[in-house]
């Protein structure tokens, strides 16, 4: 478990840390459906709520229920018994420690599912940033190689200053398509770790929309 991912679990070092309070709102949001669907964490409510229901006088009852069937001049009728006892020692053994470790496990269990959103989440972030800075690249190593062109045209560059300002353009692109990848996967991964489809996925980022970028659509390549 990564250090550096625990300090994101809290409003407060997630904003000292450099996330928007937006995206801290998301990220909890995310937390919230992963353990809706997490099987770890639900078996450790359910087994945390089990023995909840045992506390107090009805965890000490037992009942134990039968039927008998009597003939009398070649009729039959049922006949019901029911038992109840009551454990004394069950009602007032302290429950306590076995509780306390049934809420370790819960919250445990809820840690370890908010450190994978997290993790996903933070991997998104970046591969977002990264593609906007592949985006912002390209635009600009576009925009070189158009005044390259000009100049060339009047006579103030070589040939070969415009083949090389085309390579740089050709690069750029790549980059850029190579971001998209990534940041395609890190989406994929993302839904995957939180269990929500692609399209409920990004109408959970939209919010994020403001901050420039389209919730996990790559950016666009721009015309030569």
């Amino acid at each position: 478990m990564r250090a550096w991912v625990l300090l994101f679990l809290a409003l407060p070092l997630a904003l000292a840390q450099g996330l928007t309070r937006e995206e801290v709102r998301v990220l909890d949001r995310l937390s919230e459906e992963a353990l809706k669907a997490d099987p770890a964490y639900l078996r450790a409510l359910a087994d945390l709520e089990a023995a909840r229901q045992t506390l107090g006088i009805l965890g000490a009852l037992s009942a134990e229920a039968g039927a008998s069937l009597a003939g009398e001049y070649g009729q039959v009728s049922p006949s019901y018994r029911l038992a109840l006892s009551l454990n004394l020692a069950e009602l007032f053994r302290d429950k306590g420690p076995a509780l306390r470790a049934l809420e370790a496990q819960v919250e445990d269990a809820r840690r370890q599912v908010r450190v994978r959103v997290a993790e996903a989440f933070f991997r998104w972030l970046i591969a977002r940033e990264a593609a906007r800075a592949a985006a912002d690249a390209l635009e600009a190593r576009q925009a070189e190689a158009a005044a390259v062109q000009a100049r060339a045209r009047v006579g103030a560059a070589t040939p070969a200053d415009a083949l090389a300002a085309a390579e740089r353009v050709s690069q750029a692109r790549l980059g850029l398509y190579r971001a998209n990848l990534d940041l395609a996967l890190a989406l994929e991964n993302l839904a995957r770790v939180v269990g929500l489809p692609l399209d409920a996925l990004r109408a959970l980022l939209r919010p994020l929309e403001g901050g420039g970028g389209s919730g996990g659509a790559p950016p666009a390549p721009k015309g030569p």
